[in-house]
């Protein structure tokens, strides 16, 4: 029997920039998958994406966005 992909947790700071910048993560066995999904979720094609960090789940971590005017 074939394993199932192993996912992981992509995570984009600086996402779709306006006033200010965003926060998007994905659970994906890829970055195009990732990115597959979140355009899916927000239902149009992303065009700037920000600095992409790439993490296995059995991984640590932590990140946060700020809210603020």
């Amino acid at each position: 029997m074939r394993e199932a992909p192993r996912l992981k947790l992509f995570v984009w700071c600086g996402f779709c920039p306006d006033y200010t910048e965003g926060l998007a993560f994905a659970l994906a066995p890829d970055v195009a998958e990732a990115q597959r999904l979140i355009e899916a979720e927000r239902g149009y094609a992303v065009s700037e994406w920000g600095r992409l960090t790439e993490l296995d789940l059995d991984t640590k971590a932590a990140f946060s966005v700020p809210g603020g005017g």
